[in-house]
Order: structure tokens, then C-alpha cells, then sequence
């Protein structure tokens, strides 16, 4: 089988590989996976768990190819499946008390084993959920990026606000601000300093300032009469950011951290003490959240592909990724179709 093969820092190759041992699993023929930020980590050699040679990708569907033997399952052959990429301990606190998505070893196909930018993936069943036959497999790609905006949405207790703050157009912001409009959020603000980003949320319908422009707190107080958002949802990663979010965060605000943040950030915590602020951090989804994500996105395909800008096949992987890092790409969702 052909499979997209990290071998070292800023380099993929396209291999050969046998297809995967799936005894005990599912084999998978892959359709489309797509490209992360931590596939990013992966193939920047950043990432403090992934380890060369790999097979990159958790966000991928495909078709059921066979069942292996010892497998107890109602999948067959032929059947549309979404693969859930992690997989835990069952044995720390936080897997005993029903949370294993925050499992202290949690691990995930495709940054700790072989993943989906490959023809073929053996998957435990557990992991597998079946797609009725009308899913398109393109957009089924998406239902993990979808699961982690789900679950993230989950965690405010501010359900219901009149004004939020998406900071951050990449793919994970984008989906994060279409679904809060599709929810039917009041305003909507989002925040991107790349120009071709940001331009790609305007297309789309969303607000968008960019700080080297606009000043945001400045903009956002004035058009919230001096308020702030009531929720504020993190998703740049940027230093910048987490120094001024606190300012046009109103009273008694969230502030929800959905991008990980590669270093240590500057934070205004006495702001967060003086206007009651609740930070919230999230991680990944629950197996409920990917469930209800896959429901979402099946019945909201339009919303979902708007998202995705490219479409490649492996062999362009080497170029993708390298595209991607240049900083100088008008890309948003890329999907390896295999």
C-alpha cells in the first residue's frame, strides 16, 4: 500500500508498506484524511511524543475493507466509518472516573502509531463509528476537528450570550465561529493577523478584525457599549493574545483556551480576579461529543466543506506540509484523498 511516511525533521516520503496486521482489528481503506496542527508539530519535529518513521493522520475516514478474526462486531465490509483516534490507560483517575479522554497516557493513531495518510489503517473496533450510507466521506474527514469544537462549546456555562470573541482563523477558529453562528450566537468577533485567513472568514460571513489594523479592545468595547464579550474562545495560540484577551472579556466572562499553547503565556490575572473571569481549558472530546459531532456534521455538509480549501493526493504530501509552514498559504482544511 502506499502510505505518507514522516522520516525526519520537514520530511515526508511516500512509501511502499505492507498493508497493516489486522488481527484483532478492523481494516480500513482510507478515503480522506486531513492535516492538523499537531500533524504540523509532527512534521516540524516539534511534537514531544512522535517518533520517526511514522504515519501521520488521525482525522480520516474510509470504508470497512475486512473484519479480523476475534473481532465481536456488527460492522461489515463495505460499511462507511469515522475513526475516534484516541486511545487510554482504563486504569488512572481520570480513565476510572469516566473522563479517559483526559487520560493521564492518553495517545492518539497517528502521533503515537501509524495513522490515516496511508491506503489501508487496522483499527480496534472501539475506535470505529459506522456512517450511514449516504455520509460523504470528504466531509466525514472533518468530524474529529468538529468533536473537539463540540466539546469545547460544552464546557462554558454561558450558554447563552449576546456577544463572543473567536481569536484565531485557522481551521480550528473557523469551525469554531461558523458553528457559534449557526447556533445563533449574537455578535460574533473573530481576530486574524493573516490577511488571507482573515479573508477567507470575511467570504464566509464572520466579522473579522485584524489587530495589525484594528485595535481589537479598543473596537470591541466601543461596539459592546464598554462591556466586553461574554465569552472569549482562544484558538491562535499566540502570546499576543493571551497578554490584552482579558481587556475586552466582560464581567463575570470565560475565556475558553481551545488552541494548546506551545510556550508559556503573559496573562493579566489580576484582571481575571477584579472582573470575576473563569478560565476554561479543553481537551480533545469525550466519545459522546464524537458521536453528537458526527450527527452535526452529517447534517450540516454545507458548513462543514467550507472549510476546506484544498484537496490533495500523498504524493503532493512533501509539498503540502511545506506549503503549510511557509506562513504564505491561502489554505485553511487540507485533506490528503487517497
Amino acid at each position: 500500500m502506499k502510505a505518507l511516511v514522516w522520516i525526519e525533521k520537514e520530511k515526508v516520503v511516500l512509501e511502499e508498506r505492507k498493508i497493516p496486521d489486522y488481527q484483532g482489528k478492523v481494516l480500513i481503506k482510507v478515503a480522506y484524511a486531513g492535516i492538523c496542527g499537531s500533524d504540523v508539530g509532527v512534521y516540524l519535529g516539534t511534537h514531544p511524543r512522535a517518533k520517526a518513521p511514522l504515519i501521520m493522520g488521525h482525522e480520516f475516514s474510509g470504508t470497512v475493507e475486512a473484519v479480523g478474526e476475534g473481532v465481536e462486531t456488527d460492522l461489515t465490509p463495505g460499511d462507511k466509518v469515522v475513526v475516534n483516534p484516541l486511545y487510554y490507560c482504563g486504569k488512572c483517575r481520570a480513565c476510572l472516573n469516566g473522563h479517559t479522554h483526559v487520560c493521564r497516557s492518553l495517545r492518539l493513531y497517528g502521533t503515537d502509531t501509524d495513522g490515516g495518510m496511508a491506503e489501508y489503517a487496522a483499527i480496534p473496533e472501539s475506535c470505529l463509528i459506522k456512517m450511514p450510507r449516504d455520509m460523504d466521506l470528504k466531509t466525514a474527514a472533518v468530524i474529529e476537528p468538529a468533536a473537539v469544537v463540540v466539546h469545547g462549546l460544552r464546557m462554558l456555562q454561558n450558554r447563552f450570550y449576546s456577544a463572543v470573541c473567536v481569536t484565531g482563523l485557522g481551521p480550528m477558529g473557523l469551525l469554531t465561529a461558523l458553528m457559534l453562528k449557526d447556533w445563533g450566537a449574537g455578535r460574533i468577533f473573530t481576530v486574524e493577523a493573516n490577511e488571507q485567513r482573515a479573508e477567507y472568514g470575511r467570504k464566509l460571513g464572520l466579522e473579522v478584525l485584524n489587530p495589525k489594523d484594528t485595535d481589537v479592545t479598543s473596537y470591541i468595547l466601543q461596539e459592546t457599549e464598554g462591556e466586553g464579550v461574554d465569552v472569549l474562545i482562544e484558538a491562535s495560540g499566540s502570546g499576543a493574545v493571551a497578554k490584552s484577551m482579558t481587556d475586552y472579556v466582560g464581567v463575570r466572562g470565560e475565556i475558553l483556551l481551545l488552541s494548546v499553547f506551545k510556550h508559556p503565556a503573559e496573562m493579566d490575572l489580576r484582571a481575571v480576579n477584579f472582573k470575576e473571569q473563569t478560565i476554561v481549558g479543553t481537551r480533545v472530546y469525550t466519545k459522546l461529543d464524537f458521536k453528537d459531532a458526527a450527527s452535526y456534521v452529517r447534517t450540516h455538509k454545507e458548513l462543514i466543506n467550507s472549510i476546506v480549501s484544498h484537496t490533495f493526493p500523498l504524493e503532493k504530501g512533501q509539498e503540502v506540509f511545506q506549503e503549510i509552514i511557509s506562513g504564505k498559504t491561502n489554505m485553511m482544511k487540507v485533506l490528503f484523498e487517497i
